[in-house]
């Protein structure tokens, strides 16, 4: 079997549109994820909104197998390397995570990148998934997100 009709059994190359928004989509571990295709302006309520309309929020990493994952999820849809935004935020006290929407804290085990979280500058308030691991960064960089669905029962 050729590598794109195994990618499409997988249903990585699945895309839907929301809101103008291109999206690949994943289903596991009971939810179903969709990731941006298109990198633009990073706004945390504004992509959580976005994610609102599709019945979810930002990805919220509750452990270390949902990252694991998501990592995967990433790295099938070519864009492990690239920056890729959480809900996850430190903006209510400095190097207390927590998630924008639900507000719970973030997962205590979650596998942060080598030195991370730095609060670079000072400025570094929102964190995201890249090549395995997460890593605090400026909340308005031009990338990509990820956001989280829950499968209604």
């Amino acid at each position: 079997m050729s590598l794109l009709p195994a990618l499409l059994l997988l249903g990585v190359l699945m895309i839907s549109q929301t809101e103008g928004v291109s999206y690949n989509n994943r289903s596991f571990l009971g939810k179903t994820y969709l990731l941006s295709r298109d990198p633009e302006r990073f706004d945390l309520a504004t992509m959580n909104a976005r994610c609102k309309g599709s019945g979810g929020y930002l990805l919220e990493i509750n452990n270390y197998e949902e990252q694991a994952h998501v990592t995967v999820f990433l790295y099938d849809s070519g864009f492990l390397y690239d920056i890729v935004y959480t809900g996850h935020t430190d903006l209510g006290q400095e190097g207390k995570f927590y998630h924008y929407d639900t507000k719970k804290p973030l997962f205590s085990g979650a596998r942060w990148k080598w030195h991370q979280p730095d609060n670079w500058a000072g400025k570094e308030h929102c964190v995201n998934i890249m090549d395995g691991g997460i890593n605090d960064l400026d909340c308005h960089r031009t990338a990509r997100y990820i956001c989280e669905i829950p499968l209604q029962s």
